[in-house]
This record gives C-alpha cells, structure tokens and sequence, in this order.
C-alpha cells in the first residue's frame, strides 16, 4: 500500500512541477512524431538533432538507426546501432538490428559475429536463433575451414557467460567436436559399402517429431540393416538447407535423435527443440562426405524436393563410381495430379524424368507401384527392365518394443471409450478418403442415429488440399459431433488407440503401399479399406475391402462390422491365426540381399549407370528453368542435364545461377551438321549488376548484366562430319575484388547459321515472349 501512496505522490509532483524540456527532450518528441506518421526522412533529421544534443541517448541511437534503415541509408543505420550498442553493452537486439542489416548487405561474417553477440547477451527468440543456423549452412557451403575460424575468432572473445543462450553453449560444443577429421571408410570383406541418404528425414525434424510413414520405413531400415551386423560398411548422408554438397551425419547421433523423436509429441519441447538446434549446427560445420569408392547410394525416403539433387549425383558417379537405387514409394503426383499441389506435381515430375537417366536400380514397396514405375517409364519414353525393380512389401511389425502400455482411462483425455469409436490413421489430405469416410458416417447416422453409430476417430497431421475436409465438419454439426481430429500423438498413445477401437478405416483412393493397413493388422485389428492400387497387397486375406470412392458400399461395410459382433470377432481370430509380420531385420535384410543380386549382375557387365549425354536439337530453344508442367510425354527432359559439374545451383524459374567458381555445360551434337549459331540467355541478379564471361575452345566473351536484365551470348560452332561435344563455361567476374554478383543462364536456342526462317521464328518467339514454343523438349 505504501508503494502505491508513493507511486501516486511521485506522479502527482511532475504533474505540478514538470521538467524543464531540453532541446533533446524536444527533439525526441518531433521524432515520435514522425515516426508515427512514417516520415522517416524527418524521424531521423529529428533523432540526429536529439543525440547531437545529448550523446548518451542510447536508445535514441536505437530509433536513429530505425529511421535511417527505411530512408535505405544503411551504413548510417549501421553507425547509429552500433554507437547504441557501445552505449547500451546489455540489449541483445542492438545486435539482432546489425545482423540483419549486414546480411541485407550481403555481408554474412558480420552478421553471424552479431547474431552470437546477441546470443551472449542472451537473445532466446526462435526466429533469430533459425536465421543465424541458415547463415551458418550457408557459409558452410562456401568454404567450412573459414566458417570454422570465424567461430573461433568470435567465440574467443565471446567467453562462455552465465545466462547466454543455450545456442552459443551448443556452438561451443559443435565446435570442438566438428574439428574432428572425416572418418575413414571401415574395412569391409570386399562388399560395396551402404550409404543411406536421409535428407529428407532431416528435413522433416527441422518441423515435426514423431516419425510416420516413409520416415519410419527409414528408420526401422537403417536400424535393422545395423543389428544385420554383417560387416558390410553402412554411413548416412544428407543435404541440408543452405549448404550444397553431401554431408555425413555420424550413426549414433542417427539414433539418439531418432530415439528422441518416438518418446513424445510434442516439437517444441525444449529438449527436443535443442537436440534439433544442435543436429543442424553439427551439419552446418561437418566436413563434407565422400563417398567410398563404388559404394550403393540408397535412397529410402524421397529427394524429388531437392531441385539439384541429380546434379550430385551425376558428379559422385563420375569421380567415385557409385551405384544410386532410390525407393519408390509411389506414382502419386503423376497418377493422382488432382490430390496434390501444382508445385509438389511439378517437382516430383523433374525429379521423374531425372531419375530414369540417374538410377542404376529400383525398390519399390509394392507391385502396384512397380506397375507404376514402368508405366510411367514407358510414358517417357525409358526401356526399364522390369528385372531391375525389386519390391520390397512393407509388411513389417509396426508395434514399438518397449512402448509403455496406457489404462484405457487414458481414452477419456479424448472422450473416448474402448469398443466405441472407429479408428482412422492418415495424413489429413484429399487423397485419403477422408470426405468418403465422412459421407459414410453421415450415412450410418441417418440409417441408425447417432447413438448407435460409433465414434470417428481421425488421427493425423495436416497435409494438402484439406479444406473441403473441414469444411464438411463445419458444415454439419451431427456429424461433427461423431468425428475427433486429432494430431501430434505418442507412440504410447497411438498404441491404445490401435488397442481399443473396433476396427480401423482407411478408404484411400491410391497407395504406395498403405502403412496404417499393416499397423492395423500388427494390432490384431480389422481393416476396412478401399480396393484401390496396392491396398489389396497390404491387406491380403485380413482386410475388408468397398469398392474404392462408393461411400454406399462403405457404409455397408461398415455398418456390418459395427452391428455384427461375431462376424468381426471371426475376422480378428483370422488375424491372430494367419497374419505374421516380418521383423524389420527381414526387411533390411531382404534390401541387402537385392542389392547384391543388383551387384552381381553389375559385375557381369562391370559398369555403372551414366546418365546419358543429352542431346540438343538444331532449331530449337533448350530451357534451364525449373519445370512447370503438370503431365508427362514421351521425350519429356530437362535443360538441367546439360551441367557438367557442381558449379550451378538448382533450377529456378529464371534459370540456373552460376555459382562463383563457374558452371560448366556439355552439350552433346548429332553429325554430321552445318555451321551454327548458338544464343545463350543470361537474366542478371536481383541485387547488383554481374558481370559475365564466357568460354568455349577458342571462344571468349565477357559483359555485364543489371540487374534483372536479360542478356544474350552468341557464337558459332564449325562444321562437324560427326557427332561431337561442345564444352562451354560460365563464371561470374567481380568489379571490385571482392566477391562476384552471380547471374543465370536461362538456356540456349540453336540453329543452322544459314538458316533464316530458323532465326526469325526464335526473334519472334522472344518478341512475344513464347520461347517455350521452340522448345526442344515439349509436348509438341
């Protein structure tokens, strides 16, 4: 109460005998004032008068540094915070503003050294801890024995301090354990070594837990492959976001993080969040991998998210002789283009069209998919073998050893009781048959009333194309009131509900193989699933089966499974009698065993896939973009092929960036052929003015580009009297010593040198701006 008496008095005695206003005090109020109507040019005139006045404003140094930032006048923001940041040693965004600035400028070192001052201090904030780990990847990519040594400079002025964030303490640690060198390659009994490529594992832990699906395929695999204990080398690689070239991810850190992601749902638990933070510093500053000499890249998730994925490969096949097998675990962009996003379609498609070129080998889960693959294959235009697709049925015990098991008054967390509610295991999405179930179930209730229908259960975690999903339960509150979303779950808690429902549903309209159909059957349940693609192989003799999109004939189904208690005890004896799930040791084992079936037959012709030269055609335009089509044809390729080493990144819509040590293309001609005109596009930077060179044989020219500009090389190319290779290299040149502004080559347009039609037609189509009408690969 006294506090208060006093606080009151205070208030009152500067009401009654104010301050007088100093110039600075003046000065700091028409800044206000500015700032608050976004006159900036007039905040900072108002701000530089107020420190003139009174230097010891830090603060005010602050909000001079934010004005002068949105005038674009940087360097006099940068000034002003760092005077505040001299001036006012304890504020963490001092430093958070100069990073971010810096890294505007494109000044990376500058901005990771403030962004760790900022963690010294003890900067917590989770958006400015996943920008300073980009930072890290990125210059990692560029060089990590100098990342490395700008750490160490930092961190040693940086000593460790009481109350820094846990991110610089894990820095530290990675620090230290990163300056370890590369493991060499175990000794083996002459067998090709395993590499397991888990990128997209680690990308899906930098935004979920608990693993599903593919992710667990991959885990349960490389676990089983390791208990195998044969003596065949097996390591784990990964690209990462940011940094371009394979990177090892040691085993037991593998499996502590993977332990870690099964014991709970919840991503943003601290421990979790930490031991993810820390996955992506060790990546960020590991060595890069190299692969053993004639190793098997196996590829048991997906990579077609990874825009340069084939350009990798194509270089590890060249200099270190590998074999690359990816598992195909569906078709469904391209069977089912109407279930997914337009830009997932697009992307798988490139990655469909690389892989034929790339693949020495297959596995595939199921013969649906593999009919699938050869169809697809056949559609482009690629004689595949069908002798070299090996499937690999997922019919594995999902059931976890060691999972504690819950009461089932843990159902009451969710309103549930045992035998009471229909169980539904899928990513929320529109090719599941989400919608299908939900016009069943609304079916059931008007046949019988909500009361004697059983509850639906839906567990999974939002995936594409889902609000129609939603929209029908908010639509129709009777059958909202019978059906549970529910997401992020234990394995514990998935266990009871698996244990305690009356049997499961999952009326998809296409597979790969259908993951919750065998956890089902493991748990002795009854599956009642559509007919569609590899369901019937996942659910063999145990399912129930509706013809896939009949809500009537699901509802009967269902209908028969609810009311008739014997008929579905009848079926879950069944279950218990005949069905017998395969450890996954058998899985992995059954992978090694194909893959030296595959390496047997290799021996016997002593090669290794090469992708193919790609061929150009004369009279045609050869794009580098990324793909834009949502369909396949025969002949269907990609402009990425003609990069003939690492110095590109991936393909954008503009084209393939250079990188700053120079891209090399190879571009194959049939002869005998004329004299020609090649014309490259080039589209300048977003940022700066590049400048440009190119070479090929005796062929040299250079230019710049400003910035967005398009920009056009061209030469001739003799008369050949037989096929040959024309090698041409990029590089970026720098204007001021410093590093170079990089540019894109967006394709080249080829023609007969005496061929004027040819030519017109290429002026008209970049006068219209319909390149893609000369297109060499189209679907003309």
């Amino acid at each position: 109460m006294m506090r208060k008496i006093l606080k009151f008095y205070a208030r009152l005695f500067a009401v009654l005998f104010p301050r007088p206003e100093t110039p600075a005090r003046k000065a700091v109020k028409l800044g206000d004032a500015a700032r608050g109507r976004r006159d900036w040019p007039a905040a900072a005139e108002a701000y530089r008068t107020a420190v003139r006045e009174d230097p010891k404003l830090g603060h005010i140094w602050i909000q001079l540094g934010h004005a002068l930032k949105e005038t674009d006048d940087l360097s006099g923001a940068i000034e002003a915070y760092e005077t505040a940041a001299v001036q006012r040693p304890d504020l963490s965004e001092t430093h958070i503003f100069l990073a971010h600035i810096y890294k505007q400028l494109g000044r990376i070192e500058p901005a990771i050294t403030h962004f760790l001052m900022a963690l010294h201090i003890g900067e917590q904030t989770s958006g400015e801890n996943d920008e300073l780990l980009r930072l890290l990847a990125q210059q990692g990519d560029k060089g990590r024995a100098a990342l490395t040594g700008l750490l160490g400079d930092v961190l040693h002025r940086l000593p460790p301090a009481k109350g820094e964030a846990r991110l610089l303490t894990q820095i530290r640690g990675v620090i230290t354990e990163s300056s370890a060198p590369p493991p060499p390659s175990a000794t083996t009994d002459g067998r090709t070594a395993l590499v397991f490529d888990i990128s997209d594992l680690i990308g899906y832990y930098a935004n979920a837990r608990l693993p599903t699906g593919i992710q667990r395929v991959q885990l349960e695999t490389i676990e089983g492959a390791l208990l195998r204990g044969d003596g065949r080398e097996i390591r784990l690689c990964c690209f990462i976001d940011g940094r371009e070239e394979w990177l090892e991810l040691p085993l037991e850190r593998m499996r502590a993080i993977a332990q870690l992601s099964i014991s709970g749902g919840d991503r943003f638990d601290p421990e979790w969040t930490e031991a993810v933070a820390g996955l992506r510093l060790f990546l960020s500053l590991t060595h890069g991998f190299e692969f053993p000499q004639g190793a098997s890249l196996i590829n048991l998730g997906t990579s077609w998210w990874l825009q340069n994925y084939f350009l990798f490969v194509r270089d590890a096949k060249a200099r270190r002789g590998i074999r690359y097998i990816p598992f195909v675990h569906d078709m469904i962009p391209i069977m089912t283009p109407e279930h997914c996003t337009r830009g997932l379609t697009q992307d798988f498609i490139s990655w469909v069209i690389g892989v034929f070129d790339h693949a020495d080998h297959f596995l595939c889960n199921s013969e649906a998919t593999k009919r699938d693959l050869l169809s697809v294959a056949a559609t482009l235009g690629h004689e595949l073998d069908a002798a070299d697709v090996a499937v690999i049925p997922l019919d594995t015990d999902f059931r976890k050893p060691g999972v504690v098991e819950l009461p089932d008054a843990a159902l009451d967390r969710w309103g549930l009781n045992r035998d009471g509610f229909v169980l539904f295991v899928s990513t929320i999405e529109s090719r599941k048959g989400h919608l299908i179930a939900f016009d069943a179930w609304a079916d059931l209730i008007a046949r019988h009333g909500p009361d004697a229908v059983p509850h639906l259960v839906c567990v999974g975690n939002r995936g594409w194309l889902n609000d129609r999903i939603y929209e029908r339960l908010a639509n129709d509150s009777v059958l909202a009131a019978k059906v549970s979303m529910l997401s992020r779950l234990s394995d514990e808690e998935l266990s009871l509900l698996y244990r305690a429902c009356r049997f499961t549903l999952y009326p998809s309209t296409y597979e790969g193989w259908g993951l919750p159909v065998t956890e089902s059957l493991c748990c002795g349940k009854v599956p009642l699933i559509s007919d569609a693609a590899s369901l019937p192989e996942a659910g063999g003799d145990f399912a129930v089966y509706a013809p896939a999109g009949s809500v009537p004939a699901l509802a009967d189904a269902a209908e028969r499974l609810t009311l008739d208690d014997d008929y579905r005890a009848s079926l879950e004896a069944k279950i218990r009698a005949g069905f017998r799930p395969r450890a996954w040791s058998d899985l992995a084992r059954q992978i090694a065993d194909e893959l030296d079936s595959f390496a047997a037959r290799d021996a016997g012709s002593g090669t290794f896939v090469m992708p193919p030269p790609l061929g150009a055609k004369i009279g045609a335009w050869h794009p580098m973009t990324r793909n834009d089509s949502t369909r396949i044809w025969r002949g269907m390729r990609t402009g990425e092929g003609f990069r003939s080493n690492l110095g590109w990144y991936w393909p954008e819509a503009r084209g393939c960036r250079v990188r700053a040590e120079g891209g090399d293309l190879l571009i194959r001609l049939d002869g005998p052929h004329s004299a020609l005109r090649i014309l490259f596009q080039m589209v300048g930077d977003d940022h700066g003015d590049a400048l440009w060179s190119l070479r090929s044989g005796a062929v040299e020219q250079s230019g710049e580009l400003r910035r967005n500009q398009r920009g056009w090389a061209v030469f001739t190319i003799d008369a050949a009297a037989a096929a040959h290779d024309v090698a041409v290299r990029f590089e970026a040149l720098s204007a001021t010593g410093g590093p170079p502004i990089t540019y894109f080559v967006a394709g080249f347009f080829l023609h007969a040198a005496d061929d004027l039609a040819a030519r017109q037609d290429f002026v008209e189509a970049v006068a219209l701006q319909r390149l893609d009408s000369l297109d060499a690969f189209g679907g003309r």
